[in-house]
């Protein structure tokens, strides 16, 4: 699973829209977002997966880099972009949007889905995927706002939203 700690997150897209939820219209917005990180992140999602689609070309490293687990070469550079299946509900999303936690923009009880690796040259993984939450009107304004651009955010386990659920 997905995990991030004020990592940097470039928001792409943005659809607002309204659900329905019995009689009720409900504000919903999907979130399209690619986190740009070290192919580390990938052992969040299988141990073996980094190992995969990453070696250390000795040709051109040589003995520069002794970390065993430095892997920073792609094996099939012509694959493109790799889905991976999954959905993973009770999430929170914070952007920080601001100097003070008070400012941060959060999304709670979020559902991240549609995730796809971008395997980079050089260890590098662009993780794109979808958020999808039900914001209230001022904090859909303030996502707005944010579209197109780079910001720092948070994602986790939503525990309020994952207690409510166990109960």
């Amino acid at each position: 699973m997905l995990e991030l700690d004020t990592e940097l997150v470039k928001i792409n897209h943005i659809n607002a829209r309204n659900e329905k939820h019995g009689e009720d219209a409900v504000l919903a917005v999907d979130l399209k977002l690619q986190a740009r990180m070290s192919n580390d992140v990938l052992s969040l999602f299988s141990p073996m997966l980094k190992q995969s689609f990453y070696h250390k070309d000795e040709s051109v490293q040589g003995d520069l880099v002794t970390d065993a687990g430095y892997l920073p070469n792609l094996k099939h550079p012509s694959l493109g972009p790799v889905k991976w299946a999954g959905d993973w509900d009770h999430q929170r999303l914070a952007i920080h949007n601001g100097v003070r936690a008070q400012d941060d923009i959060v999304l709670a009880d979020a559902k991240i889905n549609k995730l796809t690796f971008d395997f980079q040259e050089g260890g590098t993984v662009f993780v794109n995927f979808r958020v999808q939450a039900h914001p209230d009107e001022k904090t859909s304004a303030k996502l707005l706002a944010l579209l197109g651009q780079e910001v720092h955010m948070s994602l986790g386990i939503d525990e309020d939203a994952q207690e409510s659920v166990d109960d």
